[in-house]
């Protein structure tokens, strides 16, 4: 009996934060031809400068169309789309993104089949069944510590 309201576009934490809400637009939310991974959140992160995506449950559909949504978005983090399954990322999404560090939600089996192709473009990819829990801090000054 509660009646769903929609976020607003942008949230500001406080004067030097805020977060948006790039995916899903319009009323994409409400597409019934979409699949419920296409109609995740995705939320962008910007603080001092520097900027974290998330990108929640996206598969390739969702990844293009918001690349044509948002034809200059760029991240210095991202937390890859559907724990970076290969079936639906689309690596051009990742190489316009541009983030120095990727983050990889993912099992054990799905990062070892992950050391047998090339990786992500990012100089710096950390997965969680490696590198344990991964906290992203960005101080005052931009400087990014995982």
């Amino acid at each position: 009996g509660i009646e769903i309201q929609p976020l607003p576009k942008q949230l500001n934490a406080d004067s030097n934060a805020k977060i948006s809400f790039p995916w899903p637009v319009g009323q994409a939310g409400e597409n019934e031809q979409l699949s419920d991974n296409d109609k995740s959140l995705v939320s962008l992160v910007e603080f001092a400068g520097r900027k974290i995506l998330l990108c929640s449950d996206i598969e390739e559909f969702a990844q293009r169309q918001l690349l044509e949504t948002v034809p200059v978005l760029t991240a210095d983090v991202v937390v890859v789309p559907h724990h970076g399954s290969a079936k639906t990322l689309d690596v051009n999404f990742l190489e316009a993104i541009g983030a120095g560090i990727s983050v990889y939600s993912c099992s054990r089996v799905d990062y070892e089949r992950r050391q047998t192709v090339p990786q992500t473009i990012s100089p710096r990819v950390l997965y969680t069944p490696r590198d344990g829990a991964i906290t992203i801090c960005i101080d005052k000054y931009g400087t990014i510590k995982y």
